[in-house]
């Protein structure tokens, strides 16, 4: 049965990146592939260390399902986003990107594709979420050099670290609430999915 023309020349090409060694290597972080950045992670017990959130108006929504059902989930070009137990901002680029989020047998396997179009993304914004309106706070845009994408990631790790130091940065333009130090977002934002807290 023919399943496609190799030149005989040649040899027939095999997977670019192992499925088990992809998630397993913990010390991988972002790798690139072709017009990808792609991130994995490997995260063993508490499956609920890395969560795709994104944010629409003034409010959050978790890309889960409440019985752990893997997600394969395409965030959209221009949404804001924040991947928690792996990045302490959120970032909106002008290109798509792609979130796996499935079991493993020791937890959980997550991936993070971003890019797939020449050129994409060229542009992205960081910010934080006010933890009590929901207003993104200290918004800043970076350019992305498709062949740069490392240094955008060291620019936007720079810019966190400023935030973290400033309270005046941290400080929500439109209610005055103080975003934690720490960067890291807390339950208080995974809290704003559209639901009213009981008293």
């Amino acid at each position: 049965m023919s399943r496609g023309y190799v030149p005989s020349s040649r040899t027939i090409p095999g997977p670019d990146m192992s499925f088990v060694r992809l998630f397993d290597d913990l010390e991988a972080g972002w790798q690139f592939r072709g017009q990808y950045a792609i991130w994995t992670g490997s995260a063993k017990g508490e499956r609920s260390r890395y969560t795709l959130l994104e944010r629409h108006g003034d409010r959050v929504a978790p890309m889960a399902y409440e019985d752990g059902s893997p997600v394969f989930h395409e965030i959209k070009a221009n949404v804001p986003f924040i991947v928690q137990g792996l990045m302490s901002y959120w970032v909106t680029f002008n290109s798509d990107a792609m979130w796996l989020d499935t079991p493993s047998p020791e937890g959980q396997y997550a991936f993070l594709a971003v890019g797939g179009s020449a050129g994409k993304p060229s542009a992205a914004t960081i910010d934080w979420t006010c933890t009590h309106c929901g207003h993104p706070i200290s918004p800043k845009g970076f350019e992305v050099s498709p062949l740069s994408f490392k240094r955008f990631l060291m620019q936007a790790d720079e810019y966190a670290a400023e935030f973290d130091r400033s309270q005046e940065m941290r400080t929500c333009t439109d209610c005055g609430t103080i975003h934690p130090a720490m960067l890291a977002q807390s339950r208080e934002i995974e809290n704003r999915t559209g639901e009213t807290d009981e008293a």
